[in-house]
């Protein structure tokens, strides 16, 4: 506070007053948007890795995937409920044990295989992308989190900017009062001495033309 508000005891200004709670706005952001930001960081660097093998490397990721497969109990169930109906089938032939019985049931054994892995793939790939989906939704929430926190404080540091700006007019308006309101106490208080009632006002007019 200036020399002149101490003597005239100016009030407290407005600006002032308003700029601690406009200072809360950004903690308060943050206390509400960091923890979808921390997800959303959390849930990109979960996708990174797979997202890098999958666009590289193609073929290394799915022989990586293919390394967790195991026949499904359905798989050996049909597997053998063909070979024996294939079985019977040659022996009724008089062909079991050939080189074609042998030859059609590698082949159906193959066929049969070949269509659980597929089916195995279809579901991993499945629960992958479930997951996949939900990380990327985390992410995008922690993006949204993070753009509507940037805005905010960008918001507060402009309402702070305009309260200094405000406060600072408002003590330059105090101080022109305040210089304006002594010039004439002293040209009526000069005047006064000097001619009575008319040379105070005399004095106070010429007081106030120093401003």
């Amino acid at each position: 506070m200036g020399i002149l508000d101490k003597i005239f005891g100016g009030g407290k200004n407005p600006a002032d007053a308003a700029m601690p709670y406009v200072n809360q706005i950004s903690d308060t952001a943050k206390q509400n948007y960091n923890p979808y930001i921390d997800r959303g960081n959390q849930a990109y660097n979960k996708m990174q890795p797979n997202l890098d093998e999958m666009s590289t490397d193609p073929m290394a990721y799915y022989d990586k995937i293919f390394k967790g497969y195991e026949p499904s109990k359905s798989y050996q169930l049909q597997r053998d409920e063909m070979q024996r109906a294939a079985g019977n089938s040659a022996a009724a032939g008089g062909q079991r044990g050939s080189l074609g019985d042998i030859t059609n049931q590698a082949r159906l054994t193959d066929t049969l295989m070949g269509n659980d892995m597929q089916q195995w793939f279809k579901n991993v790939m499945g629960i992958q992308d479930k997951g996949m989906e939900g990380e990327g939704h985390l992410y995008d929430t922690g993006y949204d989190a993070s753009k509507n926190l940037e805005g905010d404080e960008a918001n507060a540091l402009g309402e702070q900017g305009q309260l200094a700006f405000q406060g600072q007019r408002e003590k330059n308006q105090r101080h022109s009062d305040l210089f304006s309101g002594l010039m004439s106490a002293f040209g009526a208080a000069a005047g006064g001495l000097a001619g009575g009632v008319p040379g105070a006002v005399a004095g106070s007019q010429i007081g106030s033309k120093f401003i």
